[in-house]
């Protein structure tokens, strides 16, 4: 049995937070939280097992990057685009290096340690059409002990000609890929299909993605709704189709293992519809500032029902921080809040031209109260466990799930005076706001060390 006493801070699965101050975990042999308590209280019921005692550290449940691309990291910060153009300019040009498989192996091996240094336990990446590369990816991701969802990248269509395959090549290559990876290392490493967004991708490859993906029981992703140049284009090539979403259930590929990335500007039939089939979001705040491509009403979306969780969408996306990614989430959400909030003072000002009180009506800021902290915390954990069908593994500290742990020192960000412990909500609101090289002290991927500080 091993014993880590800290202050002990995770989403509960109810609602809440759990916050044990002076806390201790119990590891069993296999990885697994065997209690969870008061130190005081657990320490007698494990005397005799040695206790690493971890204070003033604070574990959290890993955290879960819904969305993000692998070959894009060393193409971050590259600015002045919105999609499609950066895409063209800046994204297939970093993409096509991977054709080399050592170029791919040594980014994968930086991409994998970034993420855990950040604090990131499970990833769900985007490689790029190539088969050699993304094996070496894997092979990567099994060494370091990162819990990953990774698919090959697929595109036949409206693609520079380097990144294009026939949908015959690329299902069996994707195929191949799944056999030797899905449920690996007793789910530690995952597939999905990856279909890159409806413009890049024929009737035929989509189809056979969602075909592949059922036959094997993998994941499916893919882009949804980012951009209203990409939504125009989408229109033009499926005019049959009545919307972006409407595109992707024509093709199979809604369901309750598909992940979306974006998902922005949704008509209510389209949030019907994911409602309906339990598609999931992956909300990519920095990357849709960084782009242009609008603010996701977060807080209606998610009081509709919609699944979501956070993605840092690495390189639209400036790092692959989830603390920085949900205090965003934050700050976008308060944008938009008072966004509306500010239109509708104004039009009251002018309530009695008609239909302005309809209107106002519409708008109806506080439908759209901001994102708090604890908010944010949970969809960057639980949020993105349930949105893989993986809640009653890890996203939280409790017994019988998976030890997927990250360990921070508060102290680091913030030195504060000995005094009585500072609440949760104030706790976590510091770790998202003012997160600061050296905070991520270790991370666990099932109880087993993947990183720690040197």
């Amino acid at each position: 049995m091993k014993l880590l006493r800290a202050r002990l801070l995770s989403p509960a699965t109810r609602g809440g937070l759990q916050d044990l101050p002076d806390g201790l975990l119990a590891l069993d042999e296999e990885g697994r939280i065997a209690d969870v308590g008061p130190a005081m209280d657990l320490l007698q019921r494990f005397a005799g097992h040695p206790v690493e005692d971890l204070r003033p550290w604070c574990l959290l449940p890993g955290l879960v990057d819904l969305h993000t691309h692998l070959p894009q990291h060393e193409a971050v910060a590259m600015d002045g685009r919105e999609l499609l153009p950066w895409l063209e300019t800046f994204i297939f040009p970093a993409e096509a290096r991977f054709a080399e498989v050592e170029v791919a192996r040594a980014a994968a091996a930086r991409f994998f340690q970034a993420l855990l240094r950040s604090g990131t336990t499970l990833a769900v990446v985007y490689s790029t059409v190539h088969e050699a590369a993304t094996e070496a990816a894997f092979q990567e991701a099994q060494r370091c002990g990162i819990r990953l969802v990774m698919g090959k990248v697929m595109m036949d269509q409206h693609a520079p000609e380097a990144l294009r395959e026939t949908p015959a090549l690329s299902l069996d290559a994707s195929a191949r890929l799944c056999e030797a990876w899905h449920g690996c290392d007793g789910g530690r490493l995952a597939y999905a299909f990856t279909p890159r967004f409806a413009p890049s991708c024929s009737r035929e490859l989509m189809r056979g993605a969602a075909d592949r993906a059922e036959r094997y029981g993998a994941y499916l992703q893919t882009h949804l709704s980012e951009n209203l140049q990409e939504l125009d284009w989408v229109r033009e090539l499926f005019p049959e189709a009545e919307s972006y979403t409407d595109v992707y259930r024509r093709m199979g590929l809604l369901g309750p293992r598909t992940l979306l990335a974006h998902g922005i500007h949704l008509g209510r039939q389209e949030r019907d519809l994911l409602r309906e089939t339990g598609a999931h979001l992956a909300h990519c705040p920095r990357s849709n500032a960084f782009l242009a491509s609008g603010i996701m009403p977060l807080r209606r979306w998610m009081e509709e029902g919609l699944s979501v969780g956070l993605g840092t969408d690495v390189g639209a996306g400036p790092s692959l921080s989830m603390w920085a990614e949900a205090a965003f989430a934050c700050m976008a959400s308060k944008l938009r809040w008072a966004e509306r909030r500010n239109l509708a003072a104004h039009l009251r000002k002018r309530s009695e031209a008609p239909g302005c009180g309809d209107v106002v009506a519409l708008i109806d800021p506080e439908a759209e109260a901001p994102l708090t902290p604890a908010e944010a915390f949970r969809l960057a954990t639980l949020g993105g466990a349930k949105a893989l069908g993986l809640e009653d593994r890890i996203g939280s500290l409790e017994v019988g799930k998976e030890a997927d742990l990250v360990g921070v020192d508060p102290q680091v960000v913030d030195p504060l005076p000995e005094r009585a412990p500072e609440s949760a909500e104030r706790l976590l609101s510091r770790l998202l706001y003012r997160e600061r090289p050296g905070m991520v002290k270790r991370t666990w991927v099932r109880g087993k060390v993947c990183w720690k500080a040197p």
